[in-house]
């Protein structure tokens, strides 16, 4: 048991580490600014915005204080898949549970940003509303 306790903080430490070659140089964002910055021109409520940075915080186990818009969780970012395939679904689920939408596997398919995300779900809710 030691020696699995040991390895998930070795994989912990690597995620850190290839994350902070990502976000190397950047300043970290509030949630306020992270809003403000990118998309409450698009109409997003801020408590969408974040609700969805703490689900991803939360999932993917990272601070995703200095992620961006067009950060692409299939190519920069993709390296959380390689620590949990089923993060993915995770998120998804948790998205549907956290906003009372559905998702279906080609809308979670077409995700790949955070923009894509938030605008994703804005676009549900909206929906869902009127």
């Amino acid at each position: 048991m030691k020696w699995l306790t040991s390895f998930a903080k070795m994989e912990q430490q690597q995620k850190l580490r290839k994350l902070e070659q990502v976000f190397a140089g950047r300043e970290p964002l509030d949630d306020s600014q992270l809003w403000s910055g990118y998309f409450q021109q698009h109409g997003v409520a801020p408590d969408t915005v974040a609700k969805v940075r703490r689900i991803l915080t939360e999932i993917l186990q990272a601070d995703l204080s200095r992620i961006r818009d067009t950060d692409d969780f299939s190519k920069e970012l993709a390296l959380f898949w390689s620590f949990d395939s089923l993060a993915d679904v995770e998120i998804v689920q948790a998205l549907e549970d956290e906003f009372g939408i559905t998702i279906t596997d080609a809308e979670a398919v077409a995700m790949k940003t955070l923009r894509d995300i938030i605008l994703g779900v804005h676009a549900k809710i909206t929906k869902s509303s009127a």
